[in-house]
């Protein structure tokens, strides 16, 4: 249920361009920050997580403030994007790699950040209702609340960059109700994947063998020429 809502989402946040924007804009500020790096100057991977972020942060506030149907501002210095009735929040994932694994994220770092997943397993409670309930309820059944997370290599300056719906997991279990793969910058990028899916990157058709093809000689009428000379 959930892999199919948040797949519909991707899709109308895709039409919109809203997502597509804030990806490319993630993009390059991740790779100016990398450009200007300078360790030598004391700058380390902490200063690039958190430099990245906050450029980003402040730029989609900004590109986004003419844009009709999107609200994207800052709480407590934390970036809220509000668009087709849900809210999104966006962080960096932990590590040095563009692979870093999206199940590794952690909620209770900030208030701002924990809000999401409280608010959508608190909205899953709903499921307890009895089933006439339910079906009197279903509007309501959904998670309203969608994280970014994202990853950046510092060397190659490639991202990758996954969305879902946050789910407290204080007391274990997924962080996500689901989680897909929205872009990475390597050939196969946007392959969607799910919370739990054995193989990330899944079967991909441009990697299939390619079949042999059945050939037959095709067989060619005997000439009137040639009938009259037999």
């Amino acid at each position: 249920m959930h892999e199919e809502l948040l797949a519909k989402v991707v899709s109308e946040w895709t039409a919109t361009k809203v997502l597509p924007d804030l990806i490319t804009l993630l993009g390059t500020v991740w790779r100016t920050n990398v450009e200007r790096h300078e360790p030598d100057l004391g700058d380390d991977a902490v200063t690039l997580g958190m430099g990245s972020a906050r450029n980003f942060a402040n730029r989609t506030v900004r590109d986004f403030a003419l844009r009709q149907g999107v609200l994207a501002d800052l709480q407590n210095n934390s970036l809220r994007v509000v668009h087709q009735g849900r809210t999104l929040r966006a962080s960096k994932l932990p590590g040095k790699s563009a692979h870093a694994d999206p199940l590794s994220i952690v909620w209770d770092t900030s208030a701002a950040k924990q809000h999401g997943p409280l608010a959508n397993s608190q909205q899953m409670t709903l499921f307890t209702l009895p089933e006439e309930d339910l079906l009197a309820n279903t509007a309501d059944l959904q998670p309203h609340y969608l994280h970014l997370a994202w990853a950046g290599d510092p060397e190659s300056g490639d991202i990758t960059v996954y969305l879902g719906f946050p789910r407290d997991n204080a007391d274990g279990g997924s962080p996500w109700f689901a989680v897909q793969l929205v872009h990475r910058d390597e050939i196969g990028g946007q392959l969607p994947i799910t919370v739990g899916a054995p193989d990330p990157y899944g079967d991909r058709f441009d990697q299939r063998p390619i079949p042999e093809v059945p050939v037959r000689l095709r067989e060619v009428e005997p000439r009137e020429a040639d009938l009259d000379r037999g």
